[in-house]
């Protein structure tokens, strides 16, 4: 799934008005498995001058890269967070936790080839699935479609729940984001 995708369906999940810090550190736990991922493409594009072909075809899928995108991409990790989290009464660190471990179980079912080893540290198997989310020839419009769909969904419903002007601020800007990424997608790679 896209990144903005992720944070409307945590923040769908999880948010609630009036729970400000915890709501923070749900959109922050939301992004932090993709984190990794955009400091190496902004690393390798701008740093190394790489292509974006050549990131996303070749760099990608290099063994020292794929260890730093194991470690915010672990249901372990996240799982036994939030179980803390909860068992301490800390809501901040929960909800983070919480938004991430939602963030990589929502991505182990859509991601085909270029998946992660989400049970890091005690295994480094990658599910492969049938689906992608973006690749067009493991169902990726579809699922594209399916992800649009209910990201516009979730809006609704997450701007009906806020009433706040930075609230309904962060919700139209995911939603935007989410809605070009595949123009941002078509246009990188061009």
């Amino acid at each position: 799934m896209n990144t903005p995708a992720h944070t409307l369906m945590a923040a769908a999940l999880l948010a609630r008005p009036g729970a400000r810090r915890r709501n923070i550190a749900l959109v922050a736990g939301s992004l932090i498995p993709d984190a990794t991922i955009l400091w190496f493409i902004l690393w390798e594009r701008f740093v190394r001058g790489e292509e974006m072909r050549v990131i996303f075809d070749e760099r990608y899928f290099d063994p020292a890269w794929k260890t730093v995108f194991a470690i915010p991409n672990s249901i372990p990790l996240f799982a036994l967070g939030a179980a803390a989290g909860y068992a301490l009464g800390w809501p901040v660190f929960w909800a983070f936790c919480a938004a991430a471990l939602a963030h990589v179980i929502l991505d182990l079912p859509l991601h085909h080839d270029d998946g992660h080893p989400h049970f890091w540290p005690f295994s480094d198997w990658i599910y492969a699935s049938p689906v992608s989310y973006w690749d067009p020839n493991h169902h990726g419009v579809a699922a594209g479609a399916v992800e649009v769909v209910l990201c516009i969904v979730l809006a609704v419903i997450l701007w009906r729940r806020f009433e706040g002007r930075l609230a309904r601020t962060l919700i139209a800007l995911c939603l935007s984001i989410e809605l070009l990424v595949p123009l941002g997608w078509v246009l990188a790679l061009a």
